[in-house]
């Protein structure tokens, strides 16, 4: 199998780890999900759509994978797949949320309440349903969580509506959070808030490159790059941290 960007022979190594990455369908999630298996992890992809598209990918380059399908805003739902996707060991190495919504709307004076609790649901709520839903599989030994944010929950602006802002802003805080009331527990928690990034989902939608220095939007796998090094054993002195890959666009 060719290596990814983390040598699965090197200190990032995931061999004989176990991973589950939310959103694996497509997009960053996807991207996520096949630098794991490159860094020697079994990953378990969960979307609420098919991910066999990625299990595919990821087996055809020599890694192992499993997919599963659960809408991660039902905590019952999303409990059974974390026990399914921790196996027979019970255990648990790494956790990557990249399940999200972004919304239509960027005006307050025209946002739909309907809208506002789709985006809240999937992205706080479903977040946190993943994390409970995981703990008790990643707890008691060294491992890991990492939760996709955005520059929109630390910087604003106009690029997202304010639900995707407060949205994102409270994933960061969630993350700060989990890194201090787990840590005890062997687990380490981090956020990658990226900027705008050449997906499905926000396509179509007229972003360009030329708001940030680097003018240009980012690509998935730089993403799921700094988010697979963030899951593994290499991060290993970093708890708390909210990432920033966003081209220059905000700093600090």
């Amino acid at each position: 199998m060719t290596p990814g960007v983390l040598d699965p022979r090197g200190p990032a190594s995931l061999a004989g780890q176990r991973a589950v990455v939310t959103g694996a369908a497509r997009g960053i999630g996807s991207r996520i999900a096949v630098e794991l298996a490159l860094a020697g992890a079994h990953v378990t992809a969960l979307d609420r759509h098919d991910p066999a598209g990625t299990v595919a990918e990821i087996t055809e380059l020599g890694g192992s994978a499993a997919g599963l399908r659960a809408d991660i805003t039902d905590r019952d739902a999303i409990a059974t797949a974390m026990a399914e996707a921790a196996g027979p060991p019970r255990r648990l190495d790494a956790l990557v949320t990249c399940a999200a919504v972004y919304g239509e709307t960027v005006a307050l004076d025209e946002l739909p309440e309907s809208e506002v609790d789709l985006v809240l649901g999937v992205n706080i709520k479903g977040t946190l349903w993943c994390i409970s839903g995981a703990l008790p599989f990643l707890r008691g030994h060294d491992s890991r969580v990492v939760c996709i944010g955005s520059v929109a929950g630390k910087a604003g602006g106009v690029l997202a509506g304010p639900h995707y802002v407060a949205s994102k802003g409270a994933v960061h805080a969630v993350v700060k959070w989990l890194a201090k009331t787990e840590a005890g527990n062997g687990v380490l928690a981090n956020a990658v808030a990226p900027g705008v990034v050449d997906t499905e989902m926000i396509r179509g939608k007229g972003y360009s490159g030329d708001y940030n220095p680097l003018g240009r939007l980012a690509r998935p796998e730089e993403i799921a790059r700094v988010a697979a090094f963030l899951a593994s054993p290499a991060a290993s002195y970093m708890t708390g941290a909210v990432v920033d890959v966003n081209g220059g666009y905000a700093m600090g």
